[in-house]
């Protein structure tokens, strides 16, 4: 393998502890633990994933970004940052201990049943909302609104 394939996967990897490490301590500022609706992590990932979407726009508008840019920010940085298995695991989180089990007995409806629902959908569609935005943005600092634009000079 290349020096510069290993490098690239250490900065990766580098990225990634950061990101993760950002968003562990945004949920502990946050107390979510302790909420029946895990907010920050919503809020996490709507940033985190308009964020992504800005980078993605950026990089298909503009020619010249580095191509360390989307693996090391995009792959390492935010996708570290915002996972659909932390929106899985606060939904599991903010559910009584007991939910496999009264899930098992005959018309029992779990407690928070609505809002672990609720929280998936808004986590799907709003997120993948925030991401189109952040490409379109992306996209429109450079001008560009078509599919074939690329950007070949030094910045917006």
């Amino acid at each position: 393998m290349p020096r510069s394939r290993i490098a690239l996967i250490a900065w990766v990897a580098a990225a990634g502890a950061v990101g993760a490490v950002l968003r562990l301590l945004m949920v502990e500022l946050s107390d979510e633990v302790f909420m029946k609706f895990p907010w920050m992590t919503l809020a996490i990932n709507l940033l985190g994933s308009g964020a992504l979407g800005l980078l993605v726009g950026v990089s298909h508008a503009w020619s010249r970004l580095p191509k360390w840019t989307i693996p090391v920010l995009g792959t390492g940085l935010l996708g570290s940052f915002t996972t659909f298995s932390t929106v899985v695991l606060a939904v599991v989180l903010a559910q009584d201990r007991e939910l496999f089990t009264l899930t098992s007995a005959d018309e029992v409806i779990p407690p928070g049943l609505f809002e672990m629902v609720a929280y998936l959908l808004i986590s799907v569609i709003f997120c993948t909302a925030a991401a189109a935005a952040g490409m379109t943005i992306g996209r429109a600092i450079f001008g560009c609104t078509g599919m074939q634009c690329k950007h070949g000079g030094d910045g917006p």
